[in-house]
C-alpha cells in the first residue's frame, strides 16, 4: 500500500539549461541571436590570444563576473603581489557552453574564484 501523496514532489530544474548546444557552431548560432555572450578565457589585456581557444560562449552575467575578478587581477599584478594567471572551463556532458570557470591568480596576493554557469 503505498500513499504518493507523501512522495516529495520533484523540484523542476532551475537555472539554465545549455546541454542542447553541444558544438561551437550551435554556440555561435545562439551568441549571433544574443542568447549568449562571448569572452576570452585568459584575457587580451593580460596576454591572451584572439583566437578560437580562448573563447567562451556564455551567459551575459558571466562576462561582468569574470571582467570583475580579471580587472581585479590586473591590479594585482601592478603592485607585484601576483606572478600567474590561470582560468579554465569546466563541462556537463558534451556541451559546449562551460558549466563553470575555475580562475586563479598566483602569488603572495593570490586569489582564486569559480563563475558557477549552470
Amino acid at each position: 500500500m503505498a500513499f504518493s501523496w507523501f512522495k516529495k514532489k520533484q523540484d523542476a530544474p532551475q537555472g539554465p539549461d545549455f546541454s542542447a548546444i553541444d558544438s561551437a557552431e550551435k554556440a555561435q548560432a545562439a551568441y549571433r541571436r544574443g542568447e549568449l555572450a562571448m569572452l576570452y578565457l585568459f584575457p587580451l589585456d593580460l596576454g591572451g590570444q584572439e583566437n578560437e581557444m580562448n573563447r567562451l560562449y556564455v551567459p551575459q552575467a558571466v562576462t561582468m563576473l569574470k571582467d570583475r575578478f580579471d580587472n581585479l587581477v590586473g591590479d594585482l599584478l601592478d603592485q607585484g603581489l601576483v606572478t600567474g594567471y590561470s582560468a579554465h572551463p569546466e563541462h556537463k556532458g558534451t556541451s559546449f557552453i562551460p558549466s563553470a570557470i575555475v580562475m586563479e591568480a598566483k602569488g603572495k596576493g593570490g586569489i582564486t574564484e569559480r563563475i558557477e554557469i549552470w
